[in-house]
């Protein structure tokens, strides 16, 4: 809890998680990162050199930040929590 006066419907920098793309618990009330289809995405890896073909391969990790927060920023993130409350930008992920 910050000393400063808190407007009503602002969140206070507790509230704040790094990497995530908006405010954790401004999503649906009792939605967690967790179920959240941007949560965990896709993104390029340092390539490997193959000796017998002598090309670089290109090679893909799975990384457990925000998609949402890549698209504002242009930057990954660290990894999201699941348990965390979920932002306004959550989806739903598919089953």
């Amino acid at each position: 809890m910050s000393i400063m006066t808190r407007p009503p419907g602002v969140p206070d920098r507790d509230e704040v998680k790094p990497g995530m793309a908006h405010f954790a618990g401004s999503g649906p009330y009792g939605a967690t990162c967790g179920t959240c289809r941007h949560r965990g995405y896709w993104r390029a890896a340092k390539g490997k050199f193959n000796k017998q073909t002598g090309l670089i391969e290109e090679r893909r990790i799975r990384t457990q930040g925000c998609k949402m927060f890549l698209v504002f920023t242009h930057r990954h993130g660290p990894p999201v929590l699941k348990e965390w409350p979920a932002c306004k930008f959550y989806k739903e992920a598919e089953r």
